[in-house]
């Protein structure tokens, strides 16, 4: 039996999943005694219900503001949600408040940067999926990353879901000789490039200084075919 407990993290990723849903993840804060701290593992706080999506008011914060990228939460949680393919899973604590103590600066992100060798690249996969089976057989699975790209840009493109014909934004990036393209549900990096996304016109384009990109990598949950996708959860833009 779990009891709640009250976890510090660093938000380094609020992402659409189905709107107006959202997945939140972030690096905890753990305390060494006095006034020093030092970053811990990957946390990211789930539902019981819409593959661990979390509503707006199971994450929204005492001013009704909704958390950002970069802001320090005291996060309630039950426990861990012991998924092995993302062990990441914390279950939220329901009912109770989520709280916002700061918010730190962009410079912080680059001591967080991890270097894995490649993002799931599944063998005759394309580089976007990953089945179940081949991740289990992963060693030291983590699916989400903070990672710097060796290039990036910004691409719209139309796709047919279920049927139905839709706009995608999608971000091609090189990381490490491989070239990646991933479906990006940020929000934040969406409404600054494309305001009236509905209007923007297919096709590529280029963040103001590609040179200065990071990016949050995360793996959701198995889709209805059976595949995990890597999703782009947050574009940062690191000051110059």
């Amino acid at each position: 039996m779990w009891h709640m407990t009250t976890k510090r993290i660093l938000v380094l990723a609020n992402s659409t999943k189905h709107h107006p849903k959202s997945c939140i993840a972030g690096r905890e804060l753990l305390n060494e005694g006095g006034d020093k701290t030092k970053w811990g593992a990957w946390i990211r706080p789930v539902s019981n219900h819409d593959e661990g999506a979390l509503d707006f008011v199971e994450r929204r914060l005492a001013d009704g503001k909704d958390p950002k990228p970069l802001d320090v939460m005291q996060l309630p949680l039950s426990g861990p949600e012991n998924n092995p393919l993302q062990p990441e899973n914390w279950l939220i604590q329901v009912g109770q408040p989520w709280i916002k103590e700061s918010s730190l600066a962009p410079q912080v992100l680059p001591s967080l940067v991890e270097e894995p060798d490649d993002l799931w690249l599944q063998p005759g996969q394309k580089s976007d999926r990953a089945n179940p089976a081949f991740l289990q057989h992963l060693s030291n699975l983590q699916s989400l990353y903070l990672v710097r790209p060796e290039s990036f840009r910004f691409e719209i493109r139309s796709t047919t879901w279920e049927s139905r014909a839709k706009k995608q934004l999608r971000g091609p990036f090189k990381y490490k000789r491989h070239h990646y393209g991933f479906t990006l549900t940020d929000p934040l990096i969406s409404r600054k490039y494309f305001p009236v996304f509905r209007q923007s016109a297919e096709g590529y384009s280029k963040p103001n200084d590609a040179s200065q990109i990071l990016l949050c990598i995360s793996l959701t949950p198995p889709f209805k075919d059976g595949l995990h996708y890597k999703v782009i959860a947050t574009v940062f833009e690191l000051p110059a």
